[in-house]
């Protein structure tokens, strides 16, 4: 089997700008779509003409053009758990327990807030997270900020 490899390309000008367009008109990434070219001019250096080939290059392309798709379906779904967290927060804060001491009933909220995010913490297995750990960076920075301007 073959090893994998991994290119950067730098596009400018026309090149780029019609590549933009057609991975926009196709749904897919940049990265997949210049794969696409990269392996049609190969297969076209080697003038194969075999229909197994052929055969090949189209379920490579179909697979490269389905992980675009699943790209989309994967940057919804993380931004649906960032708004289902900021929900879980607001909601936790903003109904409180029954009492009638202000701080008290924030503080609850909060410690209910962190054993949620605790409980989610452990749903999640491999490197799936990752999108919502940028998210909770920006946060950090967003409150280190704010902490820095009081």
């Amino acid at each position: 089997m073959a090893l994998h490899i991994t290119v950067k390309i730098k596009l400018t000008g026309t090149y780029a700008d019609k590549v933009r367009v057609e991975a926009a008109s196709r749904r897919m990434s940049l990265a997949a779509l210049t794969a696409e070219y990269a392996m049609r001019g190969l297969d076209a250096e080697a003038q194969d003409g075999s229909e197994l080939a052929g055969f090949e290059r189209r379920i490579a392309a179909t697979i490269l053009a389905s992980r675009s798709d699943l790209e989309a379906v994967q940057a919804e779904l993380d931004t649906v758990a960032a708004m289902l967290d900021t929900f879980v927060k607001l909601m936790l804060v903003h109904l409180p327990e029954p009492g009638t001491e202000k701080e008290a009933t924030q503080a609850s909220a909060l410690a209910r807030y962190e054993r949620f995010i605790q409980q989610v913490g452990m749903a999640f297995e491999g490197d799936r997270p990752q999108a919502l750990k940028k998210i909770g960076e920006l946060i950090q920075q967003r409150i280190g900020t704010a902490e820095e301007n009081q």
